[in-house]
């Protein structure tokens, strides 16, 4: 599920090598952070995955409480550690009442695995995973670029 196909309106500043962004898409409250220091990595992954987390209570501009933030933090430990051998997170975006990680990989293999296994351990929201080929990691370059 690829939640942007126009670059949103942005403000920026940068957290080491991660540049955050708050702004609006669609008319809806958007704030991400996206590792500035991955674009190196941008000829060895050509497959950009999306695990995208509907919120379960969001507020009414559509970002998480700090109850669910929280969860969202162990969440996106879980999405990182079991896909850390096989892609690269590049990119955390909220909005509309969701939470996209933006992965880059280079093999389509073990996608569907990994999907199964984070449904069986994240058992406070459900888990949407989509792959798509992205060889020049369009999603990253409509926020970093």
């Amino acid at each position: 599920m690829a939640l942007f196909r126009k670059r949103p309106h942005r403000e920026v500043s940068f957290e080491g090598s991660w540049m955050v962004l708050t702004g609006t898409h669609d008319e809806k409250p958007l704030i991400a952070r996206f590792d500035t220091s991955a674009e190196q990595l941008k000829g060895r992954y050509s497959i950009q995955i999306g695990v995208a987390v509907p919120l379960n209570d969001p507020t009414p501009d559509g970002f998480p409480t700090p109850e669910e933030d929280r969860q969202l933090g162990r969440i996106e430990t879980k999405v990182v550690s079991k896909a850390a051998d096989a892609s690269v997170l590049v990119g955390v975006i909220t909005t509309g009442g969701m939470r996209e990680f933006v992965l880059y990989t280079n093999s389509s293999t073990w996608i569907e695995a990994y999907h199964h296994a984070l449904e069986e351990e994240i058992t406070t929201h459900e888990v949407q995973v989509m792959a798509k080929t992205d060889p020049d990691w369009s999603t990253y370059k409509s926020f970093v670029s």
